[in-house]
């Protein structure tokens, strides 16, 4: 599973070291270097290859021609894009991508259980401005599960 958060510089050119731990789960549990990155809100969403045809799965099951679907597949599967962990545990994020979320300098890493976003840095620290509030609102909901 991937969980916590790590920071990395990004290079000019989009190449970014993965965390050392996201890529070894790749790797022992997924046995692959690949994965899918995509837009998701303010950030980039990532999910290795499997995880990402389970949700490619779900998808193709919902009413193709409903406007939220069709809204939906343009948005996140049309952004997505396979990156492939290259020998040095680095990825190239895509520079459309890069340039609809301002990545510059610094990227966030936040391991989500199978999946993980990769977030502005300067963006993710806005959002963590609110996020306790919002977790305490959440807890509270998923406490009843």
């Amino acid at each position: 599973m991937f969980r916590g958060q790590y920071s990395h510089s990004i290079s000019k050119s989009g190449r970014v070291s993965m965390p050392a731990k996201f890529r070894d789960t790749l790797i022992k549990k997924y046995s692959n270097k690949k994965i899918i990155i995509s837009l998701f809100e303010n950030c980039l969403i990532s999910y290795p290859i499997k995880e990402w045809e389970k949700l490619e799965l779900k998808i193709s099951k919902l009413p193709s021609f409903k406007n939220e679907t069709v809204e939906f597949e343009r948005y996140l599967v049309g952004n997505a894009n396979e990156c492939s962990i290259d020998s040095e545990g680095r990825i190239n994020i895509p520079p459309l991508l890069r340039k609809k979320l301002n990545i510059k300098d610094t990227v966030i890493f936040v391991g989500i259980l199978n999946r993980f976003e990769i977030w502005c840095e300067s963006t993710w620290n806005n959002y963590m401005k609110n996020s306790f509030k919002k977790f305490q609102k959440s807890r509270n909901e998923i406490n009843g599960i």
